[in-house]
């Protein structure tokens, strides 16, 4: 495996001779795969056929398909390297030993790239009927899937979803040609969504992902981690501040203001040099929140960590100890890390000013940059390309963060239009639930669960964050975002309510109209031939004029009396 690092470091592979189709003994396509290095190929561990034995013993084949007349070569799950979906669907991941090595050249080199919503990228896989394989498109979504492992695709055709025969395969981003991930999964809507509205789209697992899992890949990775080595946590200790780190959980869960105009979102935080409590929450906020750390060590962080200080994985994508940089040094690990391209000037800044930026960075130690100032003025930049930022200083009187303070003020008008947004989601919040507790009124308590009414507590925190006093100053946006927040999850919850009550309510008429289908067709000659059929079909009829309604025993004296009649005959 010597030769295995002979491809240029930062060069894609643009040929795509690193494509493996994977095939059983026998010749039945099972899924695709990627080549690294000489003689390893990455795949999902679903992939690879179940064999009786925990690490599947099982061989199978492999063909370069982007290499023309290659032959096929054997290979089975490499020693220790086989992550099997687990009971949360997590994992899913393995690699490969070939038999026989292969010329290095035509391996590919992974990227860790922050998958971005509407970002394109395409995959070639291996359908059935289609053992040459075919190429389908699609659009980064978002963050999806189990613990946030996967992220989401959205095929640019209803075609482009993939199917059997895509699991491994590499999944490219259009843009720079890097390979970012492997296909994992695809969802369809079920038959119960009407055919014209059903929503299929694919999964992918990012390559900071296979990391986690897999951390033996990094050989054959390129592009900066999401965090500095300085600012890992080890993830030994328990949470030392819970308040400051459940501000941290929800700044890193809640979503972008991007469409806001005019207002930057730009947390300042200030943690001073003897506060080493505070630092250590902040370390272990971001070692959480990254794709490509949350595995290490992480499993009983999460589990015993207090309620509400837990970032989801993927929600930041830099972390930096800007401690003696210039802002070009932090400009380059901007760029670097999305790996922005610019035509012509190929500077950090250039790059950064001719790309969206959409990222969630946080800076630690702004004030003990190089020039922190002029580092506050380049995050500026930053911010209105799209980012979100969290700056972190060390010196509360320290003349960057009064600049940080001037430079992300909000406009007067803007927070008083937002205000009046969020006034108006509070009463729709209201009516909601109202028309919620009114429905749910209708049916059996039985059925229901005591509904938490928040829209009232939702209007009392309103008042509060009117009377802030820092209403207009850049602290506020955190905390209206925080509140909108709140105020999407109580309507959120409360649309779910009513939908349900609603859902419940409609068999009421559904089942009236069969009861009168099934007296009608038994007949009155019938009933009176068969008088058990009487308190039967009274039962019925008491039950679907009883308010609160039971549903779930208005239903099963219905289909008594179905059955009953039924049994009778013609």
């Amino acid at each position: 495996m010597g030769a295995e690092n002979d491809n240029p470091a930062n060069a894609p592979a643009h040929d795509g001779t690193w494509r493996v189709r994977i095939r059983s003994t026998t010749g039945e396509v099972l899924g695709a795969g990627i080549l690294l290095g000489s003689e390893t190929v990455l795949t999902c561990a679903h992939v690879i056929p179940a064999d009786g034995w925990p690490v599947p013993a099982v061989e199978v084949r492999v063909d370069l398909v982007g290499v023309p007349d290659a032959e096929p070569v054997t290979a089975r799950v490499a020693e220790g390297c086989w992550v099997p979906q687990r009971a949360d669907d997590c994992g899913d991941v393995a690699l490969l030993t070939l038999s026989r090595p292969q010329p290095a050249e035509y391996a590919a080199r992974l990227f860790r790239l922050p998958p971005k919503p509407r970002r394109p990228v395409r995959m070639f896989g291996f359908p059935e009927g289609n053992d040459n394989g075919m190429w389908f498109s699609a659009r980064i979504a978002g963050t999806a899937g189990p613990r946030a492992e996967w992220v989401q695709l959205n095929p640019e055709s209803r075609g482009d979803v993939v199917r059997w025969g895509f699991s491994g395969a590499g999944v490219e981003d259009e843009e720079t040609q890097r390979v970012i991930g492997i296909v994992v999964s695809r969802y369809d809507d079920s038959d119960s969504v009407p055919s014209a509205e059903r929503r299929h789209f694919s999964y992918m697992i990012p390559v900071e992902t296979v990391l986690r899992h897999l951390p033996g890949v990094r050989r054959w990775v390129d592009g900066d981690p999401g965090v500095d080595e300085r600012l890992v946590s080890p993830l030994t200790d328990g949470v030392q501040d819970i308040g400051f780190a459940q501000r941290l959980a929800l700044w890193l869960r809640r979503e972008s203001l991007a469409g806001r105009e005019g207002i930057a979102d730009v947390e300042t935080v200030v943690i001073a040099d003897d506060d080493s409590d505070r630092y250590e929450t902040l370390s272990r906020a971001v070692t959480l929140a990254d794709r490509e750390l949350a595995g290490v060590g992480a499993e009983q962080a999460v589990s015993s960590a207090p309620r509400n200080t837990v970032p989801p994985i993927g929600s930041l994508d830099l972390a930096v100890d800007v401690t003696g940089r210039t802002d070009t040094d932090v400009a380059k690990r901007v760029a670097d890390r999305m790996d922005l391209k610019a035509l012509g000037d190929t500077s950090p800044f250039s790059r950064i000013r001719a790309n969206a930026v959409p990222l969630t960075i946080v800076a630690v130690s702004v004030d003990r940059a190089h020039d922190p100032e002029a580092l506050v003025r380049f995050m500026e930049i930053l911010a209105d390309r799209g980012s979100r930022l969290m700056l972190v200083f060390r010196d509360p009187q320290a003349p960057a963060l009064r600049l940080a303070e001037r430079l992300f003020r909000p406009e007067r008008e803007r927070i008083d239009a937002w205000m009046g947004e969020l006034a108006g989601q509070v009463t729709r919040a209201e009516g909601l639930e109202r028309e919620a507790v009114e429905r749910r009124a209708l049916l059996s308590p039985a059925l229901n669960a005591p509904y938490p009414r928040s829209a009232s507590a939702l209007r009392v925190n309103l008042l509060r964050l009117r009377g802030d006093p820092g209403l207009y100053t850049h602290h506020i946006v955190a905390k209206m975002a925080a509140f909108e927040h709140a105020a999407a999850t109580v309507l959120r919850r409360a649309e779910a309510a009513l939908c349900a009550a609603d859902e419940q309510l409609k068999r009421i008429p559904e089942l009236e109209g069969l009861l009168r289908a099934s007296a009608a067709s038994a007949g009155a000659r019938a009933v009176s031939e068969h008088p058990e059929l009487i308190p039967l079909q009274r039962a019925a009829v008491e039950l679907l004029d009883s308010v609160p309604y039971d549903v779930a025993a208005a239903q099963e004296a219905v289909d008594r009396f179905v059955r009953a009649v039924n049994e009778i005959g013609p």
